[in-house]
């Protein structure tokens, strides 16, 4: 029996469940980022209240932050945008340029200082690397969920903007409630957090984010 194009057009495309576009990148980050924000808020005012968390924030250091969440809102945008198949790798480039801008402030504060602290010896910063690991690890998982809706053909890609969302915002809340006088030891421990952070996702992307897996999956 010989089937022309149109009976097989109508074939396949019978009893097919309609497909719900995903909205926009931008409207997806920004409904995480406010979630991320409102869940963050909570965990800083456990540790101080926001007087406490302010004092001793001087404008420089909260400046420096103020770019590092500039970075974490775009790595946030070019997360979703990256689970959007044909999507411009422009969108790369403002998260890029506004991490290695807060990297480039951050390492030229440590070297104006003048001699510098022993950054190994600050052990109450563990208190602020659990905030960026295990704070934001709630974070992170949100964060999955919502990207595994889209297409991550590359997840490892994926994973690095996420964990770069999720450890610039977790690292101004820890910042905020408790202030550090010293850059280097701020930019050691911190930056030592996000690193492990971004390793971590990266790690588990192959089982979270990956696309073909999930693929097989669905047919199984």
């Amino acid at each position: 029996m010989t089937m022309n194009t149109n009976d097989l057009i109508d074939s396949l495309s019978k009893d097919l469940d309609p497909v719900q576009p995903l909205p926009r990148p931008g409207k997806r980050a920004a409904a995480w980022l406010f979630g991320a924000i409102a869940y963050l808020a909570v965990v800083v005012l456990g540790f101080s209240s926001f007087g406490q968390a302010m004092d001793g924030v001087d404008r420089g250091f909260l400046q420096t932050q103020l770019i590092g969440v500039a970075a974490g809102i775009l790595a946030a945008v070019a997360a979703f945008a990256s689970v959007i198949p044909g999507y411009s790798k422009r969108v790369l480039i403002w998260p890029a340029i506004a991490t290695f801008a807060w990297l480039a402030v951050f390492l030229y504060a440590s070297l104006s200082n003048g001699p510098q602290p022993d950054v190994l010896a600050a052990s109450h910063e563990w208190v602020c690397v659990a905030v960026i690991l295990v704070g934001g690890a709630p974070l992170v998982a949100a964060l999955a969920v919502m990207l595994r809706r889209g297409a991550p053909l590359n997840p490892m890609l994926t994973a690095l903007l996420g964990a770069l969302a999720v450890g610039l915002l977790a690292n101004f809340g820890a910042c905020i409630s408790r202030p550090h006088p010293e850059n280097a030891v701020t930019l050691a421990w911190h930056g030592g957090a996000l690193i492990a952070l971004a390793f971590a996702c990266i790690a588990g992307s192959r089982f979270v984010l990956n696309w073909g897996s999930r693929q097989n999956t669905k047919r199984g």
